[in-house]
């Protein structure tokens, strides 16, 4: 895994026209990746079901009874978007740590499950390898994509749902 900016556009897209235009340009990106990359299948699925959360999660959230508004209006306050960005940093974790100990490593590097934790010394160093780069990454896709739609005002001058 590197740090890139894929996962940006998919949040941005959210922020800027809800989930509607997230998820066919998150599929969309997923089959380049399929298709155009070295890291494959593994890599495209891996990308989607790491990045989902960081636009499902402020989905999800944004229909709690607590928001009156349920436009994208409500991502504009800074404190709303670094809980999100937590909370989104957690269910990414949980699930990259899970893809990656039951399904990623073990067909990419031919291992079991049991072999990954051995190799690795135990779920706990399993968890701070996955998190070191998941959650600098879900953070730079959560807040690029919010200083690009809130403070450069994208929001502004391409419309918001």
């Amino acid at each position: 895994m590197k740090i890139d900016f894929v996962g940006t556009v998919w949040v941005l897209s959210y922020f800027l026209y809800g989930l509607s235009a997230a998820f066919p340009v998150s599929v969309i990106t997923t089959l380049y990746i399929v298709v155009f990359m070295p890291t494959g299948f593994v890599g495209g699925v891996m990308k989607f079901i790491a990045t989902i959360p960081m636009f499902l999660v402020p989905a999800l959230v944004s229909h709690l009874p607590f928001f009156s508004n349920r436009s994208a209006k409500i991502f504009e306050r800074p404190l709303i978007v670094t809980g999100l960005c937590i909370l989104a940093n957690v269910v990414r974790l949980i699930v990259a740590t899970t893809m990656n100990l039951y399904w990623a490593i073990p067909l990419w590097f031919g291992m079991a499950p049991e072999q990954v934790l051995t190799y690795f010394g135990g779920i706990v160093p399993l968890v701070v390898f996955v998190a070191g780069m998941n959650v600098v990454q879900g953070t730079v896709d959560i807040f690029v994509s919010w200083f690009l739609a809130f403070k450069l005002r994208l929001s502004a001058m391409f419309g918001a749902w």
